[in-house]
């Protein structure tokens, strides 16, 4: 630091803000580096390759239940990811709509992979 005190007027006082928002800037730089080859182990985001398939309104009710109980900020994120993934489930058996009994079985053997790893 090289502020000769910290009165909050004229040079010295811009100095001492300016070097204090530097170093909280650093700090967190700092601690984050060593983190990001954990933060880096997170799996991609899935790209969109190919159209959303047609989902039915039953399917579509099911999802938005599915996400309700998500916070607000935290539930777009959540729906983009099921949606992804049962698109993906559908897509892997040929299907082109998204069905409640179709929504049910992706969403159920996603729990049943996630109870085994």
């Amino acid at each position: 630091r090289r502020h000769t005190g910290t009165p909050f007027m004229g040079y010295a006082g811009a100095t001492y803000i300016l070097q204090e928002f530097c170093n909280g800037l650093f700090d967190a730089l700092f601690n984050i580096l060593p983190i990001s080859t954990d933060l880096d182990r997170a799996p991609a985001t899935l790209a969109r390759l190919e159209e959303s398939l047609r989902w039915e309104r039953g399917a579509e009710a099911e999802l938005n239940a599915r996400v309700a109980h998500f916070p607000v900020l935290t539930r777009i994120s959540a729906t983009k990811t099921l949606r992804d993934r049962v698109e993906y489930f559908a897509r892997e058996r040929g299907e082109t709509t998204i069905t409640p009994a179709l929504f049910e079985q992706a969403t159920k053997s996603q729990k049943e992979a996630l109870a085994h790893e």
